[in-house]
């Protein structure tokens, strides 16, 4: 069994890729330069979905080209990006539909059949009179253990949009970032009503969305105003003062958008809104959720709390193990469903400033990165 490579308890750090030019010459320079992580991402979902919900990956790839129309009818230039970063890769424009789509297939595509639901994350958002500077946002990204091996940072200078960075598993377009603008991104999955038809924006895509964006309230309304492929949590500030957390259903419906109260916003995989979905598949199936949010509200909402040291001590928190803030892997889960935190995030928009620990925050050795042109 290969769980001792495939899991480390410490990771170094995460490999930076840079890329830069139009949208078709940066997917192919990150195709090229994460070509082992994408393969080896590829890889490992092959196991995954064939384990949770009994689909081979030509299956997935399947399901996957269903995107390909609503990626390009939402943004051309991405849909130029993803061809690129499968000619880089050198694999099928239906692996990087597949890997960017990972989410839609896996809770949308067979929620009834699949064995497990991976753990997911802990956001959350301090306003400047809590840290008496400006805002600090964050969070922990918890998913399954193979993704230590296979998660970058990428960091993208451009003249058509912001330059961006984000930490990502490569071949994604973005998960949590911040962009030159001063747009800082953080997320949830959420998991209600489902759509099975293929159709809607997949989830990747529409985060990536908020990095093109030249304000938090423009990145907002792009979540806000798509048709989106299933629901989830987008926790967008900006160097302004700009910050709101969008629950978003599976559709092109309202979202319930929340704002900071007494200088907190907190957030993990359940929905605090009701009326956005008649079912809440997080909060029935992994109530460890309610746990890891009843816990950042405790430890964010101490008025002691202030400064970005004691922010990490927060998202090093452990009550409630297995299913704490800070996520360890747990040996007695199988391999494909075994989850742990990913990396944790510190992100300061007004100072165009980003760190992030790979692996866990009670452990890390955290490391900063400043977006170019910010």
């Amino acid at each position: 069994m290969d769980s001792v490579n495939y899991e480390p308890g410490h990771i170094a750090a995460f490999r930076t890729i840079c890329v830069e030019g139009d949208p078709r010459r940066r997917g192919e320079s990150y195709g090229r330069a994460a070509a082992p992580e994408i393969k080896e991402s590829i890889h490992r979902y092959t196991r995954v979905f064939r384990h949770m919900v009994g689909w081979d990956w030509q299956q997935v790839r399947k399901f996957a080209l269903r995107y390909e129309r609503p990626i390009g009818d939402f943004s051309p230039a991405i849909g130029e990006e993803i061809a690129g970063i499968a000619a880089g890769a050198g694999v099928e424009l239906s692996d990087i539909l597949a890997l960017n789509a990972r989410s839609e297939i896996m809770f949308a595509a067979a929620p009834a059949r699949a064995r497990s639901m991976p753990a997911e994350c802990t956001s959350f958002a301090l306003m400047p009179e809590r840290t008496g500077q400006g805002i600090v946002t964050g969070q922990n990204w918890d998913w399954l253990t193979h993704a230590r091996r296979t998660t970058v940072v990428l960091d993208v200078r451009r003249t058509d949009a912001p330059n961006f960075v984000t930490v990502v598993e490569a071949g994604q377009l973005a998960k949590v970032g911040l962009n030159s603008a001063g747009v800082a991104l953080c997320t949830n999955t959420l998991i209600g009503d489902v759509r099975t038809d293929g159709a809607g924006v997949p989830y990747h895509i529409l985060l990536r969305s908020v990095l093109d964006a030249g304000s938090g309230a423009e990145s907002a309304e792009r979540i806000a105003t798509a048709d989106r492929a299933m629901s989830a949590n987008y926790l967008i500030s900006d160097g302004t003062g700009f910050c709101q957390n969008l629950e978003t259903p599976a559709s092109d419906g309202a979202p319930e958008r929340i704002i900071p109260r007494d200088g907190v916003l907190t957030h993990t995989n359940h929905f605090l809104s009701a009326g956005l979905t008649t079912t809440d598949d997080y909060a029935r199936r992994k109530p460890h959720t309610l746990d890891r949010h009843r816990n950042i509200e405790l430890r964010l909402r101490d008025p002691r709390v202030r400064t970005i040291h004691e922010v990490k001590e927060a998202l090093s928190d452990h009550h409630d193990w297995p299913g704490s803030i800070c996520q360890h892997p747990d040996p007695s889960i199988a391999i494909e469903e075994r989850t742990c935190t990913i990396a944790g995030f510190i992100i300061e928009p007004d100072r165009g400033v980003i760190q992030y620990g790979a692996g866990n925050p009670c452990s890390t050795h955290w490391r900063q990165r400043t977006v170019s042109g910010a």
